[in-house]
């Protein structure tokens, strides 16, 4: 359950990044926070291929 709690808290943060991204006006905040966003997805992918 502790992994499925950490997977529902990285997938909010992602969201989040996303949001900013969208609200922003600086092109370099927006690209940095869409990277930030990507890598944490990645991250995500990689724990649940390790449960499988």
């Amino acid at each position: 359950m502790e992994r499925d709690e950490l997977i529902r808290k990285m997938r909010g943060r992602v969201e989040q990044c996303r949001r900013l991204a969208r609200s922003t006006t600086d092109q370099e905040t927006a690209t940095i926070l869409h990277r930030m966003a990507d890598e944490g997805e990645a991250d995500i992918a990689r724990l649940l291929l390790e449960e499988a």
